[in-house]
């Protein structure tokens, strides 16, 4: 699971790195939770049906996906992740892959990794405590995981655009240290991942993996 990241670039480094047009001001968030908002990027009219407008743009929305079919009315799922491997077959997640897919910009991750000496014998109290790493991708002051969006529609009538972030299995050789990490989409894969007109599930599949650890770069958390 990816439970915190952050978004410490400029909103010029965001609005250059995903061709978005215009971009309102936001401040460095350097710890992203769940149920805070995310800025999700998604492609225009000529990628998703429901859009009105051409070219890319910038939202905020609730990390957390609410499946469009929710009618609770007390506790809202706690939908922060995606598993990469069975979200094909997952009802609440498999329309938001076919018609709603999106970027999520980052500049970090944090994610627990241990030696794997250490992460066998720690107890699962201290493995909850200790371990935590912030990942990044070189000097890239932004990278995109891959995201889904879901719009529900509470009882009272309002909106809620809501997202997931993509994870998978950790490459085989990393397992040994990490078990999950965000799927990170490069850049010349974003106009395939949001074009959700040109390319269904099966399209982009195999975008649905994780990079290897060493694609990142890692430091103590300040």
């Amino acid at each position: 699971m990816v439970g915190r990241f952050a978004l410490t670039a400029s909103p010029d480094h965001v609005a250059s790195r995903f061709a978005l047009a215009a971009i309102d001001a936001f401040p460095p968030r350097p710890l992203i939770l769940p149920t805070q908002p995310v800025m999700v990027v998604l492609a225009g009219s000529e990628g998703r049906a429901e859009a009105f407008r051409p070219g890319r743009a910038a939202l905020l929305v609730r990390w957390g996906l609410i499946p469009g079919w929710f009618r609770g009315e007390e506790q809202l799922p706690a939908l922060f992740n995606a598993r990469a491997e069975t979200v094909h077959d997952n009802a609440a997640f498999r329309g938001a892959l076919r018609h709603r897919r999106c970027l999520v910009p980052a500049s970090a991750i944090f994610r627990r990794i241990e030696p794997a000496q250490d992460r066998a014998a720690a107890t699962p109290k201290r493995r909850q405590a200790g371990g935590v790493r912030r990942l990044t991708i070189g000097e890239a002051p932004v990278f995109a995981i891959a995201g889904l969006m879901e719009t529900y529609l509470a009882p009272d009538g309002s909106e809620i655009d809501t997202a997931a972030l993509l994870t998978a299995p950790a490459q085989e050789a990393d397992r040994a240290v990490v078990d999950r990490l965000p799927v990170v989409i490069a850049p010349q894969d974003f106009d395939r991942w949001l074009d959700c007109r040109g390319y269904g599930p099966g399209d982009i599949a195999d975008l649905l993996a994780a990079p290897p650890l060493a694609a990142f770069t890692l430091s103590d958390m300040d």
